[in-house]
């Protein structure tokens, strides 16, 4: 007669997960999920920061452009400021920055005789367009960096944030507000501190400035 041998312990079957794997499982999906989320934002805003250092040297060139035609950098005719995505924002120099380089509009450049408002490429005949390309210093921006508003066309960053500028100021002043005596041009990046009022004792705090993209 065979005998057949059988384990001293039997372990039970069962079937799903225990509570600890279950906890495990999700926590692994979690962190998974949190450095998904995680690189994909560091993307975003590297991605944002590359356009804004691309516009910033557009901008740059045009306004050499300009002082090479005028003799002198542009100044801003009138501050204004408006409230984009819930903060506010001086957009003064962002306005004249358009107008002083795409050449559509004069109002918001300072001391420009019969100066003309901005118009709607779209709507213009091509005589008009014709005159726009001789006076541009760049006619071919980025779409990206043009943003239609209430209060004319404007120069953004890679944020969708206006570009500041201030133009240096005038040699012997008493009280500087400019850190170049060309002109300061500046993003806030992705800053989350914004302000419409850039003393030059802020613009100097290296730490204020850190995540700035600017030409000092």
């Amino acid at each position: 007669m065979k005998i057949t041998s059988r384990p001293l312990f039997v372990k039970k079957a069962y079937l799903g997960f225990t509570l600890i794997e279950l906890l495990i499982v999700i926590s692994i999906i979690a962190l998974l999920a949190a450095l998904t989320i995680g690189g994909f934002s560091y993307a975003q805003v590297a991605s944002s920061r590359n356009r804004t250092i691309a516009a910033h040297a557009a901008i740059k060139s045009g306004l050499e452009q300009y002082k090479d035609k005028f003799g002198e950098y542009p100044d801003i005719a009138s501050s204004q400021k408006t409230t984009i995505a819930g903060k506010d924002y001086e957009i003064g120099g962002a306005l004249m920055l358009y107008q002083a380089i795409t050449g559509n509009g004069s109002d918001m450049i300072k001391d420009i005789k019969d100066s003309t408002a901005s118009k709607d490429p779209s709507t213009m005949s091509a005589d008009d367009l014709k005159v726009i390309a001789a006076n541009a210093m760049n006619s071919a921006l980025p779409k990206q960096m043009i943003l239609k508003t209430a209060n004319g066309y404007m120069l953004v960053d890679g944020f969708g944030r206006p570009f500041q500028y201030q133009k240096g100021d005038a040699p012997g002043v008493p009280t500087p507000t400019t850190i170049n005596p060309t002109y300061d041009l500046w993003s806030f990046g992705n800053a989350e501190t914004i302000t419409t009022e850039t003393q030059l004792t802020m613009k100097q705090d290296a730490k204020t400035t850190a995540s700035w993209i600017k030409n000092w």
